[in-house]
């Protein structure tokens, strides 16, 4: 088979490696541990994983996941930093503090890892004093935006692949957060849902991608963080927060600790809005959970100009006779629209009439889209027919969802006392506008708090109080999970709630 010399230039750095006729560039990239947006995992659908070949008979832009090399060649690839990617590192618990570490001090990770992102702190024990964060974006992203693509990925071989990539990530975190510290680590808790334990652990996936999805391990793990990454590094006791069940894992057990669900007398909700939307109900009696899959449109993946939490993702909007106007991450140019944009402009279109209640876009812009603005690079952003359609998927399975565990539990309405929305997409969310369109009932718009990154906050709870991660055990074997994917009255929900309010 034919092989080519492929030139990778990203930045100001640039690197060789060798690539089969038979491979194409995103094949040829993962192979080389090159991490770039791949949103659908290889299926041409999503168009992240655009590079520019810089010369040859392929010259110009193209997909890498499409396009296979036909000669020696130089490739210019764009991957989102974490200098660049707005990513949420605080909590409902969490207090940022200063960068100094005093001598003697009492020192810990708290680290979240989720699907998107990596977020580890640098912690004071005996104080709970953040003295450091380290974010970046999680390079397994190359496998797809959601875990079902990286279950299908380690069942296909990538495995190995998959778990050295987050292995690698948490090196360089430790690395990062230990420069100039005064002390040691002392240990480490990670908050993770299923499918990343799976993978870090080295877990076999294959039983959890198909019903009955069967998960090798929910329990709580404690081992060396050198055994974890399988490296000759730091040496220090890691704690993995117990998980429920295959689709609600450990990150919601640590937003339930954090949270206090087990001291509440009265009924709280907890959802975590990503593209496995996870949710709990209950109080220190009764616990019962559910996930549903939402896809990645609150991510920014599958819309058209969609993209994640990078400064210049359009997260806000309104339409004014005819006038849009609009707002982004960091107030940089416009690059593209992030999950948080994509609820807020199908409110302003639904409001000004230009989308129906059955999402049908007017026909002025069925076509086409209706534009926003152009970016640096002189690309149209658009919001598209398809782009309503994602949305409307989303929400109908985060509301159905929702009204489905609500109904399990046997609770009126009136007596839940609060609903808290987890994670960036949730901290950012226009309330009122997610109401607006149906993703959240209106009864309940006064009930709904922003929980911040609830899952890494739980991970210093259990990092800097014992008796934390007995309350997460204690919760996690509490919980009861409500399987949703052949239930006749979730999907008549669905069906119910396909439709904008």
């Amino acid at each position: 088979m034919q092989k080519y010399k492929i030139k990778v230039i990203e930045k100001n750095k640039e690197q060789e490696v060798t690539g089969k006729a038979d491979q194409n560039f995103l094949e040829i990239l993962r192979n080389h541990d090159i991490a770039i947006n791949a949103l659908c995992n290889g299926q041409g659908k999503c168009g992240k994983c655009k590079i520019e070949i810089l010369d040859g008979v392929q010259k110009g832009e193209c997909l890498a996941c499409k396009t296979y090399p036909v000669e020696d060649c130089r490739i210019k690839i764009q991957t989102l930093s974490r200098e660049t990617f707005h990513i949420l590192s605080t909590g409902t618990a969490a207090k940022q503090h200063g960068d100094k570490v005093s001598a003697g001090s009492n020192l810990g990770i708290a680290a979240d890892i989720g699907t998107t992102t990596l977020v580890m702190q640098l912690v004071d024990i005996d104080n709970g004093a953040v003295m450091k964060t380290y974010t970046a974006l999680n390079e397994q992203g190359s496998y797809g935006a959601d875990v079902i693509s990286r279950i299908e990925a380690a069942n296909n071989g990538a495995d190995e692949i998959l778990k050295k990539s987050i292995s690698r990530q948490l090196e360089e975190g430790v690395k990062e957060l230990s420069k100039s510290k005064k002390a040691p680590i002392k240990r480490m808790v990670i908050a993770a849902n299923m499918t990343m334990v799976h993978l870090l652990m080295g877990y076999s996936c294959e039983k959890l991608g198909v019903y009955p999805f069967t998960p090798v391990n929910t329990e709580t793990i404690e081992i060396d963080f050198a055994a974890l990454t399988g490296t000759a590094g730091e040496s220090f006791p890691v704690i993995i927060i117990p998980g429920i069940c295959a689709y609600v894992g450990g990150d919601i057990v640590a937003g339930l600790v954090a949270l206090d669900f087990i001291k509440c007398e009265g009924v709280h909700i907890l959802i975590d809005l990503g593209t496995n939307g996870e949710m709990a109900i209950g109080n220190k009696k009764k616990i019962l959970v559910t996930s549903t899959a939402a896809g990645p449109a609150f991510e920014g993946g599958n819309i058209s100009s969609g993209i994640g939490s990078v400064a210049g993702a359009l997260n806000k909007a309104t339409l004014t006779e005819g006038k849009i106007k609009y707002e982004t991450i960091m107030g940089a140019p416009l690059v593209g629209i992030c999950g948080s944009g994509v609820v807020e402009l199908t409110h302003e279109l639904l409001k000004s009439g230009l989308v129906d209640e059955t999402g049908l876009m007017d026909e002025a812009y069925f076509d086409e889209g209706y534009s926003l603005d152009k970016t640096v690079t002189g690309s149209m952003v658009k919001f598209t027919q398809k782009d309503v359609r994602e949305i409307q998927l989303a929400k109908s399975a985060i509301r159905a969802g929702l009204e489905m565990l609500i109904l399990r539990y046997g609770v009126a309405y009136e007596e839940i006392e609060k609903i808290y929305i987890a994670g960036g997409f949730g901290y950012y969310l226009n309330i009122k506008k997610a109401v607006g369109i149906g993703l959240l009932p209106g009864q309940y718009a006064c009930k709904i708090e922003a929980a911040g990154n609830s899952a890494l906050a739980g991970a210093k709870c259990v990092l800097t109080d014992e008796a934390a991660l007995k309350e997460g055990e204690q919760l996690a074997a509490k919980a009861e999970e409500i399987q949703l994917a052949a239930d006749k009255e979730f999907n008549e929900l669905y069906m119910k709630n396909m439709y904008f309010e």
